[in-house]
C-alpha cells in the first residue's frame, strides 16, 4: 500500500483552470510565437503588414494548431484525473482489506483466547493440582460446600428463579468469593451485587435466567480460590450445574 500512496503523490498535479482559460493560454502563446516571428522579419526590412502576412505564413494554419493544441491539454487533464480516480480507489480497497485482515485476526485470536481459558477452567477443575506446602491437616479443615440452589444436576428449575445460593460447612471470608465461568454462555446474567447471608456460609448472587439453558457455575478452581474460611483457608472448588425448562 505504501507504493500506491507513493505513486500517487508522484502523480502531476491535476490543471484545475476552466476551458476558457485554457483555451485563451494556447491564444496568447500563439499569438506570441506569430508576433516574435513578425518582429524578425520587420527587423530585416519588410513593412509590418507584410511581415505579420508572412509570419502567418510560414507559421502554418493557426487554426488547426490552436485545434491541436486544445486536445493534447484537455485531453492530458482528463487522463490525469482519471488516473488519479482510479489509484485513490484502488488506495480505498487496499485500506478496506487491510482494516478486514486486522479485525478477523483480532477476532480469531479473542476466540482462541476464550477456548484456551474454556479449557484451563476444565481442566483444573476436573483435576485441581496439587499445592505444594498446606499440610494434610490444613487441607482436611477446607471449607466445603454442603448444598446449593439449586441444587446441581437439576433440569427443571423455573426460569423466573432470581438467584442462585452456595452454602459452606463454615463462616466464611466476607466480600470475597470466586463465582467461575467455564464459558460466558454458561454462566447466568448477574442481576445485583453478590452478597453473604447473616450466616455468613451462604454466599447469594442475584441472577436473571433464560428458558431451555444449561447452566455451569464454579466456586473456586485452582486458580481463583477467594471463596475462603474466617482463617484463610479456600474451599474446596466445587462444581453447579443446572438447567432451567422451556
Amino acid at each position: 500500500m505504501s507504493r500506491l500512496q507513493t505513486l500517487i503523490a508522484q502523480l502531476p498535479a491535476i490543471d484545475r483552470r476552466s476551458i476558457r482559460d485554457v483555451e485563451q493560454e494556447i491564444r496568447d502563446e500563439l499569438e506570441f510565437h506569430l508576433a516574435m516571428r513578425a518582429d524578425e522579419l520587420v527587423q530585416r526590412g519588410l513593412p509590418a503588414a507584410e511581415a505579420r502576412a508572412a509570419a502567418a505564413d510560414r507559421f502554418g494554419d493557426v487554426e488547426r494548431i490552436r485545434r491541436v493544441c486544445r486536445k493534447v491539454l484537455l485531453g492530458e487533464r482528463i487522463m490525469l484525473q482519471r488516473l488519479q480516480v482510479a489509484l485513490i480507489v484502488a488506495l480505498l480497497f487496499a485500506v478496506i482489506a487491510l482494516a478486514y485482515q486486522v479485525y478477523s485476526t483480532q477476532r480469531t485470536m479473542a476466540e482462541v483466547s476464550d477456548q484456551l481459558a474454556q479449557l484451563r477452567s476444565a481442566t483444573d477443575a476436573a483435576s485441581p493440582p496439587d499445592r505444594a506446602g498446606p499440610s494434610a491437616a490444613w487441607e482436611a479443615d477446607c471449607p466445603r460446600v454442603l448444598e446449593t440452589f439449586p441444587a446441581s444436576g437439576a433440569t427443571d428449575v423455573d426460569p423466573a428463579t432470581d438467584e442462585i445460593r452456595v452454602t459452606f460447612d463454615k463462616e466464611m471470608t466476607d466480600k470475597s468469593w470466586s463465582w467461575v465461568r467455564s464459558s460466558a454462555e454458561a454462566f447466568p446474567d448477574s442481576a445485583g451485587d453478590v452478597h453473604y447471608q447473616d450466616d455468613g456460609k451462604t454466599c447469594v448472587m442475584p441472577v436473571k435466567l433464560a428458558p431451555g439453558t444449561k447452566y455451569v457455575v464454579w466456586f473456586n478452581t485452582a486458580n481463583y480460590q477467594n471463596f475462603k474460611d474466617r482463617e484463610g483457608r479456600p474451599a474446596v472448588p466445587h462444581l453447579l450445574t443446572f438447567t432451567t425448562r422451556k
